[in-house]
């Protein structure tokens, strides 16, 4: 049968078309499937710690007590609202053992491990400790510190040259992510100078690490009280106020501060709520008081949607 040569061009347009139009249904079909799975998983936790102007903390907050600010949002019902102290620990002790803090070094681990023979822990805490001095951190123990092994490798630390601190809290966030679990409340307690000399990682990562796995970093000066306030206090300062933790001075009783950061983490609130309806990113958070124009509040200032999620 003889087909003319027009009829051969509408016939190839027609096979043209349908080609088209076949090939293109997986990739609908696809998108749709990741627009689902986005829609589904689209909360955001914050843990935050309430105070008085005196610095008390306030143990009996409702959910109509507060408000967060999210990007200018202003969320004010919540998925969830709890007290954290339901929550097991995961904590990561990280140690400087660099030589500008040489000298403190001694009393600070004698201190550690009686805060870790003394302390009411409970049976899902988990606890690891990560030291640094020289051109790698060194990992003493994971998960579960209050063995004995870990008290003579504590034992055996000396002192190294360089302080790759940026570094040895971006492995200690590595380790928290290794265990992530909603229902934990991860922090990291840090034993340092603030000073850095040879990480490969900066500042800024290790305040979106902190800030995407939620866990606050609570700073203990180990400079000598001898010498002047510099860089590295302003450093940790920066630290504790950006990630929701605290920050101690130089020369205070080691042992007091653990058990002072560990109530601090017992107490505390956690809240969920959606997700509000802006382009994916940073956010920038922020805790409001409704009721009570005197509370005060810690939590991480930032979060990124795409980690949350």
């Amino acid at each position: 049968m003889h087909i003319s040569r027009r009829s051969r061009i509408a016939l190839f347009l027609i096979s043209l078309i349908a080609a088209v139009a076949l090939s293109c249904l997986p990739l609908y079909a696809a998108e749709e499937s990741e627009y689902t799975i986005h829609a589904n998983t689209n909360e955001v936790r914050l843990v935050f710690a309430a105070s008085d102007r005196q610095g008390h903390p306030v143990n009996s907050l409702r959910s109509t007590d507060v408000a967060v600010a999210d990007n200018g949002s202003i969320v004010r019902h919540f998925r969830s609202f709890q007290p954290a102290s339901a929550n097991p620990l995961d904590l990561v002790l990280l140690i400087d053992a660099s030589d500008s803090v040489a000298t403190q070094i001694p009393e600070e681990i004698a201190q550690l491990k009686r805060f870790i023979a003394d302390s009411a822990w409970n049976e899902r805490d988990r606890l690891s400790i990560l030291t640094f001095g020289g051109v790698r951190p060194q990992l003493i123990c994971a998960r579960n510190c209050r063995a004995v092994s870990a008290e003579a490798k504590l034992n055996a630390l000396h002192a190294g040259d360089a302080t790759p601190l940026y570094d040895a809290l971006f492995e200690a966030a590595g380790i928290l992510k290794q265990t992530r679990d909603p229902e934990t409340r991860p922090a990291l307690i840090l034993f340092s100078d603030g000073r850095d000399t040879i990480s490969m990682h900066s500042l800024s990562d290790i305040l979106q690490e902190a800030q995407n796995l939620q866990s606050a970093i609570y700073a203990v000066n180990s400079r000598s009280v001898k010498s002047s306030p510099g860089k590295g206090d302003t450093v940790l300062n920066y630290l504790a106020t950006s990630t929701g933790g605290l920050s101690y001075g130089p020369g205070q009783n080691v042992a007091a501060i653990l058990h002072m950061i560990l109530k601090d983490l017992r107490s505390g609130y956690v809240l969920t709520y959606e997700l509000p309806r802006q382009p994916t990113g940073q956010h920038s958070v922020r805790i409001l008081p409704t009721s009570d124009p005197k509370l005060q509040f810690r939590s991480r200032r930032a979060y990124s949607d795409a980690f949350d999620q």
